[in-house]
């Protein structure tokens, strides 16, 4: 997280979705949906900084982007870089339900963020 977060600073969340697993739309939808969740409960649970920015993310209307990579390692390694930069990552892993074997890695949410910071680890993607 920035140090430097200022009140006026734009913030919003990344949901990275793994575009070769081939999941129909309800199912992206639905694992977005699940990543989108548990970032909020680790923002509301984090520190001090991090419900800070949750708040302010609430308050700019909750943005959000979409983006995919074409891996489960390019997903692991945003994953390890959100996390040595001391940003929210959260990690879904499908029950096994419906379309994928159960454990299977589908979303990282990373944020809600700084905007700047987190552009730093994903403004390389394509979007959904």
């Amino acid at each position: 997280m920035s140090r430097s977060f200022a009140a006026g600073t734009t913030t919003k969340l990344a949901l990275i979705v793994r575009g070769d697993l081939k999941m129909g739309k309800g199912k992206t939808a639905a694992q977005c949906a699940h990543a989108a969740v548990m970032c909020y409960q680790n923002a509301a649970q984090g520190s001090e900084a991090q419900n800070a920015i949750l708040k302010r993310w609430c308050r700019m209307g909750q943005p959000k982007i979409v983006l995919r990579v074409d891996s489960y390692e390019q997903l692991n390694g945003l994953q390890l870089q959100a996390e040595q930069a001391n940003l929210i990552a959260a990690l879904v892993r499908d029950a096994g339900r419906t379309q994928l074997d159960a454990g299977t890695a589908t979303v990282l949410g990373l944020g809600p963020a700084n905007a700047i910071e987190l552009d730093k680890l994903v403004a390389h993607l394509k979007l959904l």
